[in-house]
């Protein structure tokens, strides 16, 4: 069974990496604390760390608000948390 709360997912040559993982990027680009940028972004700070943790999925509602944010649209992180669907589907059925 695939541990879905990585962040980045491996098996043999597939890897999944959690949109999360750019979040948490970009916060620290951005040079905030995980409670300012949830601030920012309208959402509690437990939710966006379960974001960040790869514990949630980009939702239509979080997209919009981080294409507000972060100026990468929200059909970019729709397309992200996809991508990583996908391929943890994939590294589901090879095992």
């Amino acid at each position: 069974m695939v541990n879905m709360t990585n962040k980045i997912v491996e098996y043999k040559d597939l890897i999944a990496f959690h949109p999360g993982q750019y979040v948490e990027e970009l916060i620290e680009d951005y040079n905030l604390t995980q409670k300012e940028f949830a601030e920012r972004l309208g959402v509690s700070e437990m939710k966006l760390g379960k974001l960040v943790n790869g514990e949630e999925s980009i939702s239509n509602d979080i997209a919009r608000k981080l294409a507000k944010v972060t100026n990468i649209s929200m059909i970019t992180w729709l397309n992200l948390q996809n991508a990583y669907d996908v391929k943890i589907a994939e590294i589901v059925k090879q095992k």
